[in-house]
C-alpha cells in the first residue's frame, strides 16, 4: 500500500498541474475555441500557428454603418463573413470589404438586449475552411 507522505505528494502534485491548466485556458489571451465575446473587446483567434484578429471601429448602434478590422495573415483567406440574431432570426447580415476595412449593418430589434453572432469563413492554403464565431450585444437607445 502507499504511504501517507506519497499520498499527499500526488494530491499536492495533481493540485498544481490542475491550477496550472486552469491558469494558463482563463488567462490565455488567444482563443483557440473559435468563440470570443466582441462587445467587451478584440477577439484574437488562434489558426495552426496564425492569429485572426476582429474588433469593432465604431460603436455597435442597430440602423447604423459599422466599421470593423479583420485581420488575417497572407497565407489565409477570408471566404465569408456575416451577421446573424442569436436570440431572434433577422436573416444572414453579410459583411463586405471597403476601402476602410469591412463594414455591415444591423436592423432594429425590440427585444430589450440583443443578441448577435459574428462569423468569418477562413480558408488557408491547402482549401480546408474554419469558422470563427465571436459573439456581441445590442440594447434599444
Amino acid at each position: 500500500m502507499y504511504s501517507k507522505q506519497t499520498l499527499i505528494l500526488f494530491i499536492a502534485l495533481l493540485a498544481v498541474s490542475l491550477s496550472g491548466v486552469y491558469y494558463k485556458n482563463v488567462n490565455s489571451p488567444d482563443n483557440q475555441s473559435g468563440k470570443c465575446d466582441l462587445t467587451v473587446e478584440k477577439c484574437t483567434f488562434v489558426y495552426g500557428n496564425n492569429k485572426i484578429s476582429v474588433k469593432f471601429l465604431s460603436p455597435i448602434v442597430t440602423e447604423e454603418e459599422i466599421l470593423l478590422s479583420i485581420e488575417l495573415p497572407r497565407e489565409l483567406k477570408l471566404t465569408e463573413a456575416w451577421v446573424e440574431g442569436v436570440n431572434m432570426f433577422m436573416g444572414k447580415t453579410p459583411i463586405m470589404k471597403t476601402d476602410e476595412g469591412y463594414v455591415t449593418f444591423l436592423g432594429s430589434c425590440s427585444l430589450a438586449r440583443m443578441q448577435w453572432q459574428l462569423n468569418l469563413n477562413v480558408e488557408n492554403q491547402n482549401g480546408q475552411v474554419k469558422i470563427y464565431s465571436a459573439a456581441f450585444y445590442t440594447s434599444p437607445e
